[in-house]
């Protein structure tokens, strides 16, 4: 881990200036595992209905970081016990929480590699790199599997009001011009509460609550699930299929180095945790492998 960064400061569209503001967060931006993030699309193929809608899972993940780091900000400041090393880990959760997703996120997850999701492949990556870093995303590991002792740690990463999904609603509703999936971060986050180490809301919040909700169910209905996004998402998973087809059976298909293995070969869930040389594979791939095959 470098000892000379210094506290960064990025400018987001959504969110304006974020401060990153711990060493270790910013060593992981700089990882060619977290870089890859920036080639792969965060929507799929939402761009072919929304065409504003380009951005990746690094403008993602750093949105979640920013979000990440308000909420424990405002937690501590309610009496929230949370140490230094438990907010670096928190921070590192989230920020690598989508580190293992593949070619055009959700579209593709089950097209690759069979039974794997790619949480699984997150919990991987992110095991690979604490032992590259020497151990210094324990924590951040037992947050993301929901076995550190403080739950609501795990909540902020994974739950139905997490930094995650709160980010990406304000993302993709910002870049996909779908203003109905615009919501209050800033003041759900300033409601947020621990209660026996739970996360809870204010009740004063519970209508900001209430419109996450709506905003979440409008963009699976006009984003997410839009019939032609899907169908455009159906023809590339059958595209994808039918030259596993053709490779398996000994035809020649041509693939770029990073996607033959996954074209050529009949992998599944057991092979992909067995073969730690086809994650490294895996850790190569994004939209452009596909898209050039």
């Amino acid at each position: 881990m470098s000892n000379h960064n210094k506290h960064k400061i990025l400018n987001d569209p959504v969110y304006g200036f974020i401060t990153i503001q711990h060493e270790l967060s910013f060593d992981l931006m700089d990882h060619p595992h977290v870089q890859r993030l920036r080639r792969i699309s965060q929507l799929g193929l939402s761009n072919l209905v929304y065409p504003g809608a380009v951005h990746n899972r690094f403008h993602h993940a750093i949105g979640a970081l920013h979000l990440m780091q308000e909420a424990i900000a405002v937690l501590r400041a309610k009496g929230t016990e949370i140490s230094d090393s438990e907010a670096e880990g928190a921070c590192a959760a989230i920020l690598l929480h989508d580190i293992g997703h593949g070619p055009f996120s959700h579209a593709l997850e089950h097209s690759i590699v069979k039974g794997v999701h790619h949480e699984d492949i997150s919990t991987l990556i992110m095991a690979r790199l604490n032992d590259e870093l020497n151990g210094a995303l324990d924590t951040a590991i037992a947050i993301f599997n929901d076995h550190h002792p403080k739950k609501f740690l795990h909540q902020l990463v994974s739950s139905q009001l997490d930094m995650d999904r709160m980010d990406y609603l304000a993302r993709d509703s910002f870049y996909s011009g779908v203003a109905e999936g615009k919501i209050g971060s800033e003041r759900i986050i300033k409601m947020l509460d621990v209660n026996n180490n739970e996360l809870v809301v204010e009740e004063k919040g519970i209508y900001s609550i209430e419109k996450f909700l709506m905003a979440r169910r409008l963009m699976y209905w006009q984003v997410y699930l839009h019939r032609t996004v899907l169908c455009a998402e159906f023809m590339l998973m059958s595209a994808l299929r039918r030259a596993k087809e053709l490779a398996q059976s000994g035809k020649e298909v041509f693939t770029t180095p990073a996607l033959s293995t996954f074209i050529h070969e009949s992998l599944d869930r057991t092979k992909f945790f067995a073969d730690d040389a086809i994650l490294d594979q895996f850790c190569e791939l994004d939209d452009s492998d596909v898209l050039c095959s």
